[in-house]
């Protein structure tokens, strides 16, 4: 699950567009938006791959007073965007910024890179338009050994290790703030049904747009203890670290 649309199946993006304001796993990435970003006060804020706008939306609510911006490369993501009301929002290249240098405090990449060719290159672009202590927010699919036809459905090119990541960092000289693994707690499931999809007989497990995704939005009592689980996990990341998790998120910073 991610907001980037290049490469990804447009009616994805409707389904994101339908279900994004109440199911778990976003719910879960906006808490992490939350502890990351926490009580400084960024004046700018950029949404590589904003998707649906829905990321801005809630940025707004608790952000009030930062200006946002968002960029993506399909057409039918913009539209959504504007139509939440998002005014800075631009068809552009996650490797062909289309803003000065020293321009922002925030770059946010919401499982995007994983859907880059050169994500090295999105890194270092990302670091051109930020401000001297500027952060990158990222949040990437993890465990390469779960790929699997879910990963390839929705246009990944890879999963990332914490290795991956702070090599990432270190490429383009950025300063490491934290890595997290997360959605650990529901791992031992999540693993299980891509692993079992390898099998013909359960491989529609890992087709992108099947019930166990995103219908799960509109189970009211699922979605709600999913929700709960998954957002109590990340608030407990500033205590502890996960061992694992089906994701990594990471905070770098320009020194």
């Amino acid at each position: 699950m991610h907001n980037m649309s290049k490469s990804m199946n447009e009616g994805l993006l409707e389904k994101f567009n339908k279900v994004e304001q109440i199911h778990w796993w976003w719910e879960g990435r906006k808490e992490i938006l939350k502890q990351f970003i926490g009580k400084s006060r960024p004046k700018k804020i950029l949404d590589v791959g904003c998707g649906t706008g829905e990321t801005l939306s809630f940025l707004q609510d608790t952000y009030p007073n930062t200006q946002l911006f968002g960029i993506d490369s399909s057409n039918k993501a913009i539209s959504f965007s504007k139509k939440r009301g998002h005014k800075n929002i631009f068809k552009a290249s996650a490797l062909n910024l289309p803003f000065d240098d020293n321009y922002f405090d925030i770059v946010l990449f919401l499982d995007v890179l994983e859907h880059i060719g050169n994500d090295a290159k999105a890194i270092s672009e990302a670091k051109r338009v930020l401000k001297k202590n500027g952060r990158i927010i990222c949040t990437n699919p993890a465990l390469k050994f779960i790929w699997s036809e879910h990963d390839s459905n929705q246009g990944h090119k890879r999963r990332y290790s914490k290795k991956d990541v702070v090599n990432l960092a270190k490429n383009s000289n950025l300063k490491v703030e934290k890595t997290a693994y997360f959605n650990f707690l529901l791992s031992p499931a999540i693993i299980l049904i891509r692993l079992l999809s390898r099998v013909r007989f359960f491989k529609h497990f890992t087709s992108y747009d099947n019930s166990l995704n995103y219908d799960i939005a509109n189970m009211g009592v699922i979605n709600s203890i999913l929700k709960f689980l998954f957002t109590k996990e990340i608030q407990a990341l500033k205590y502890i670290r996960y061992p694992f998790g089906i994701s990594i998120s990471a905070v770098f910073r320009k020194a």
